[in-house]
Protein backbone atom coordinates (compact mmCIF):
# COMPACT_ATOMS: atom_id res chain seq x y z
CA UNK A 1 0.00 0.00 0.00
CA UNK A 2 1.57 2.99 -1.15
CA UNK A 3 1.04 6.55 0.03
CA UNK A 4 -1.59 7.54 -2.85
CA UNK A 5 -3.79 5.02 -1.44
CA UNK A 6 -3.41 5.65 1.89
CA UNK A 7 -4.77 9.31 1.24
CA UNK A 8 -7.56 7.94 -0.91
CA UNK A 9 -8.90 6.29 1.93
CA UNK A 10 -8.49 8.28 4.31
CA UNK A 11 -10.11 10.91 1.89
CA UNK A 12 -13.46 8.42 1.47
CA UNK A 13 -13.56 7.88 5.10
CA UNK A 14 -13.52 11.65 5.67
CA UNK A 15 -16.21 12.38 3.64
CA UNK A 16 -18.55 9.36 4.46
CA UNK A 17 -18.02 10.99 8.44
CA UNK A 18 -19.05 14.71 6.56
CA UNK A 19 -21.78 12.97 4.82
CA UNK A 20 -23.10 11.30 8.01
CA UNK A 21 -22.86 14.25 10.49
CA UNK A 22 -24.62 16.49 7.92
CA UNK A 23 -27.14 14.27 7.41
CA UNK A 24 -27.80 14.45 10.90
CA UNK A 25 -27.79 18.07 11.01
CA UNK A 26 -30.40 17.95 8.59
CA UNK A 27 -32.72 15.86 10.37
CA UNK A 28 -32.32 17.58 13.26
CA UNK A 29 -33.00 21.01 11.50
CA UNK A 30 -36.07 19.68 9.91
CA UNK A 31 -37.45 18.85 13.59
CA UNK A 32 -36.46 21.92 14.39
CA UNK A 33 -38.06 23.73 11.68
CA UNK A 34 -41.14 22.01 11.89
CA UNK A 35 -41.46 22.63 15.82
CA UNK A 36 -41.18 26.10 14.86
CA UNK A 37 -43.83 25.97 12.25
CA UNK A 38 -46.18 24.46 14.94
CA UNK A 39 -45.66 27.49 16.79
CA UNK A 40 -46.25 29.89 14.45
CA UNK A 41 -50.06 27.99 13.45
CA UNK A 42 -50.35 27.97 16.77
CA UNK A 43 -49.88 31.39 17.43
CA UNK A 44 -51.36 32.07 14.10
CA UNK A 45 -55.39 30.12 15.59
CA UNK A 46 -54.59 31.77 18.87
CA UNK A 47 -54.50 35.78 17.46
CA UNK A 48 -57.31 34.55 14.72
CA UNK A 49 -59.57 33.56 18.02
CA UNK A 50 -58.47 37.31 19.94
CA UNK A 51 -59.37 38.75 16.59
CA UNK A 52 -63.21 37.04 16.21
CA UNK A 53 -63.38 37.59 19.67
CA UNK A 54 -62.89 41.47 18.93
CA UNK A 55 -64.77 41.34 15.96
CA UNK A 56 -67.55 39.92 17.95
CA UNK A 57 -67.59 42.55 20.48
CA UNK A 58 -67.62 45.22 18.19
CA UNK A 59 -70.17 44.04 16.32
CA UNK A 60 -73.00 43.67 18.92
CA UNK A 61 -75.94 45.95 18.73
CA UNK A 62 -74.96 47.58 21.87
CA UNK A 63 -70.93 48.39 21.31
CA UNK A 64 -70.96 50.28 17.84
CA UNK A 65 -72.62 53.07 19.06
CA UNK A 66 -70.61 53.69 22.05
CA UNK A 67 -67.31 51.75 21.83
CA UNK A 68 -66.77 52.99 18.05
CA UNK A 69 -67.35 56.80 18.90
CA UNK A 70 -64.77 56.42 21.80
CA UNK A 71 -62.19 55.00 19.70
CA UNK A 72 -62.72 57.46 17.15
CA UNK A 73 -62.13 60.20 19.55
CA UNK A 74 -59.40 58.80 21.48
CA UNK A 75 -57.29 58.55 18.26
CA UNK A 76 -58.84 61.69 16.24
CA UNK A 77 -55.83 63.60 17.18
CA UNK A 78 -53.61 60.66 15.16
CA UNK A 79 -55.97 61.67 11.97
CA UNK A 80 -56.27 65.53 12.48
CA UNK A 81 -53.19 67.62 10.63
CA UNK A 82 -52.40 71.01 10.54
CA UNK A 83 -53.60 71.23 6.74
CA UNK A 84 -53.10 75.01 5.17
CA UNK A 85 -56.06 75.69 2.93
CA UNK A 86 -55.14 77.89 -0.32
CA UNK A 87 -57.53 79.00 -1.44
Amino acid sequence: MDFSNVIAIIRDISIIVLCCILGTVAVVGFFKVTALVDSCRRIVSGAEHLMSTISGALNSTGANSGLLAGIAKATSFLFSGTEKNSD
